[in-house]
């Protein structure tokens, strides 16, 4: 009897203990080294490049994720002629901190409310996001979506703060896709 005491104690302390490594991985925020020189763009967000799309404002936006098309009609009427657009998958295991891309002034907040379905396949049009649109010598517009496991966005910044690239903007618990 005191044998199977002694293996739930043991068996409660390691899983206390994968806990406390899971969530000090998972809300680690290192710094970051930002260039000073002007002309830089830097990623939003830790993670895997999954596409590059050419776009043009004239055409209907989207994104896309294993080689769907996921919708973004709420572009619409943001973008001006022609546009790049790189989408970054975040796993569970990835820095979930966003950050500026540029330096400016946040000119718009929208969010988007939704689903939190599996974050692959065209259904992410339909989940849970976060458009924020930033004004430097360029526009650019970060979109934060939420997937399955990743339910939560949060956002860091209000509509007409200023930024410095690198500064925080937001966090996507427990990691799904930004968009830039």
């Amino acid at each position: 009897m005191v044998f199977l005491k002694r293996n739930y104690v043991l068996l409660l302390s390691f899983f206390l203990i994968g806990i406390i490594i899971f969530g000090i991985i998972f809300y680690r925020d290192p710094e970051r080294t930002i260039p000073k020189e002007e002309g830089f763009i830097v990623s939003p967000a830790d993670g895997k490049v999954i596409s590059i799309d050419k776009i043009h404002s004239d055409a209907v936006q989207y994104t896309t994720k294993n080689g769907k098309k996921i919708f973004l009609p709420e572009l619409e009427g943001m973008l001006e002629g022609n546009c790049t657009m790189i989408s970054i998958f975040m796993n569970i295991l990835d820095v979930h901190v966003n950050r500026s891309p540029i330096s400016g002034q946040v000119t718009d907040i929208i969010y988007i409310s939704g689903k939190h379905s599996p974050a692959f396949g065209s259904v992410l049009s339909e989940n849970e996001r976060n458009i924020i649109v930033i004004q430097g010598e360029e526009k650019v517009i970060t979109i934060q979506i939420a997937g399955t496991v990743a339910r939560r966005i949060e956002c860091y910044v209000t509509q007409g703060q200023n930024l410095f690239i690198g500064d925080k903007i937001g966090r996507i618990k427990l990691g799904s896709q930004v968009v830039v």
